[in-house]
């Protein structure tokens, strides 16, 4: 198994303890209202919450390199001014004539 096999499989691990935790702590708050509050589910949910937090924080993917973050945007420009310059051009050539 390689890293990136277990990163995904503790993202995974680390979801299904962060969504039982949110199951356990909506039962804590539906037995309060009830009347018959049961601690075990806040504090079973609770752990759950953390554990699935903090698994799915340590699984997480590497924030890109900064030179990439505005790389759509730079090719976006450069097209503009690639059709800006042949539409001079154009305009130059169209005088000559």
């Amino acid at each position: 198994m390689d890293e990136t096999d277990r990163n995904a499989f503790i993202a995974k691990v680390g979801t299904f303890f962060f969504l039982l935790g949110l199951g356990l702590m909506t039962l804590f708050v539906f037995s309060d209202i009830s009347g018959m509050t049961n601690f075990g589910y806040f504090i079973f949910g609770a752990i759950g919450l953390t554990a699935g937090f903090l698994m799915r924080r340590s699984a997480a993917k590497s924030a890109a390199p900064a030179g990439n973050r505005f790389e759509g945007l730079r090719k976006i420009r450069q097209k503009q001014q690639e059709s800006a310059k042949k539409r001079e051009e154009a305009k130059k050539n169209k005088g000559k004539k």
